[in-house]
């Protein structure tokens, strides 16, 4: 479980002050299905930041399976976020001079042998229908196609916890489609938890618990 207590965000721009995220109180289970909405600039990425143990928060407790983790340092939490949580944002952010196959070796934190983390990481290709491009350059990917690679790199420590931030922003509506398809079919088949932050009415009517922010302010939708 992941859970905010009393959590609030601010950043310091020159001599002014702005309140980002306030006072939110918020707990995801492994199984959920989240969805998070809400106007641009509302504090949804930063509150993604902050669940994936990427931001701290300014005040407030931020917990993970019941142990706090607000203080820690940044190296163990490091290993908790790559052991526990998948991340996927709007741009794909592969590694360009990298292949697929070499952008998810890299990702994965395994004992494995090198000849089990490839077989890994083909199976995951083959899973999205991109086997064939595993030595391909990044950069001739189309944009669905790289959004993929980024969804199975997620994957690829098998993740209790997969937050997206906006994964299909910069995807036509047919790629957009076929990334949430594939986002709630690994949800289906590995029981991880899954939260998605959008601006997408569609999408965020999916989620089995929905969410709303705006002006920093969190409320969970009947």
């Amino acid at each position: 479980m992941i859970q905010l207590k009393a959590v609030n965000k601010k950043y310091k721009r020159e001599n002014m002050e702005q309140e980002v995220l306030k006072n939110i109180d918020m707990a995801i289970e492994e199984g959920d299905f989240i969805t998070i909405m809400g106007p641009s600039g509302g504090g949804k990425s930063t509150l993604l930041y902050i669940l994936s143990m990427l931001e701290a928060s300014s005040t407030g407790e931020v917990f993970f399976d019941n142990k706090i983790i607000s203080g820690k340092k940044e190296k163990e939490i490091e290993v908790l976020r790559r052991k526990n949580i998948g991340l996927i944002f709007q741009n794909s952010n592969l590694i360009t001079g990298l292949t697929p196959l070499e952008n998810l070796l890299l990702a994965m934190d395994s004992k494995e042998g090198k000849k089990e983390k490839i077989e890994k990481c083909e199976a995951l290709l083959k899973k999205v229908g991109l086997l064939d491009k595993k030595n391909a350059k990044s950069t001739s990917l189309s944009g669905g196609e790289a959004q993929r690679v980024a969804v199975v790199r997620a994957l690829v420590n098998s993740p209790r916890f997969i937050l997206c931030d906006g994964p299909t922003g910069a995807l036509d509506s047919e790629n957009g489609k076929r990334v949430i398809e594939l986002l709630m079919r690994v949800k289906a088949e590995s029981g991880c938890c899954l939260a998605i932050v959008t601006h997408d009415e569609r999408i965020g009517s999916l989620g089995d618990r929905k969410f709303f922010l705006e002006d920093g302010v969190l409320n969970e939708l009947a």
